[in-house]
């Protein structure tokens, strides 16, 4: 190991660095787990935020699996369509896949920031019910 110390857990990590740069959304989020493990090359792509608006008849149109129904189900409209279109090939929808890809790692992202804020809130609250 470099600098002979011990590598602090991602999840402590992302929790210092969201704390240092805030919690606005994605991008912060994005920012600081990349920088946190030594990253800083990812760029934000505003094509994979999650969106929590979708058009649930458009998915049910293009017959999304119910399992894929999530906040980047609007993504993989698209992907799956390209798909079709090349018949499944490798080589093409490279950008779609990727895009659709890191959507699901931005949502990851944002419910680890979720549930770290709720511990949060909860350590709080149990900090001040052991004090009345």
């Amino acid at each position: 190991k470099q600098g002979g110390g011990q590598r602090q857990p991602i999840i402590e990590r992302l929790t210092s660095e969201s704390d240092r740069i805030g919690t606005t959304g994605t991008r912060d989020i994005v920012k600081g787990a990349a920088e946190s493990m030594g990253g800083g090359h990812h760029h934000y792509n505003p094509e994979a935020e999650p969106r929590f608006d979708q058009d649930l008849e458009k998915i049910k149109q293009a017959r999304v699996p119910l399992a894929f129904r999530d906040t980047c189900a609007h993504l993989l409209i698209d992907l799956n369509k390209c798909r079709r279109e090349t018949m499944w090939n490798p080589g093409k929808c490279g950008h779609l896949r990727h895009t659709y890809e890191e959507c699901g790692y931005n949502s990851y992202l944002q419910r680890i920031e979720a549930k770290v804020q709720e511990d949060k809130v909860r350590v709080a609250q149990a900090a001040a019910a052991a004090e009345a």
